[in-house]
């Protein structure tokens, strides 16, 4: 009538298995998460450079235009997030020459040439490097 099957020791390696991928989904979801964070790190550094890079251009600009240029202007500028080296020439028809390297303070870089026309305060060449 009824067939008794032999279940011993059946629920030990089903229970060993599950405990075995609930382990590897649990690593690999902590991976995800380790990944994710240095990505957010990484883009909150990119960020801090870009705004680094357009305050630095103003305060350079400024710079530029309140010095009468007759020959290479060399400095560097400091901010709470980073600092910005760069050099100021005097080109031909009015336009100056601006080269500059931003530097955050967790060493993220970026170089950056900028031909500006010194009457309308405008950039006309942008060169990232």
């Amino acid at each position: 009538m009824y067939d008794i099957f032999n279940q011993r020791g059946f629920i030990l390696p089903l229970t060993m298995i599950f405990c075995f991928l609930f382990s590897l989904f649990l690593l690999s979801e902590i991976e995800i998460y380790k990944i994710e964070q240095r990505l957010f790190i990484e883009e909150e550094e990119l960020e801090k450079l870009k705004n680094l890079l357009q305050i630095g251009i103003q305060d350079v600009n400024d710079i530029a235009q309140s010095q009468m240029l007759e020959e290479i202007i060399v400095g560097r500028l400091e901010y709470p997030i980073g600092t910005i080296q760069y050099s100021i020439e005097p080109l031909e028809n009015n336009f100056i020459l601006i080269r500059g390297t931003c530097v955050t303070n967790k060493q993220r870089k970026q170089y950056f040439n900028a031909t500006i026309d010194i009457e309308t305060q405008k950039i006309v060449r942008w060169v990232d490097g």
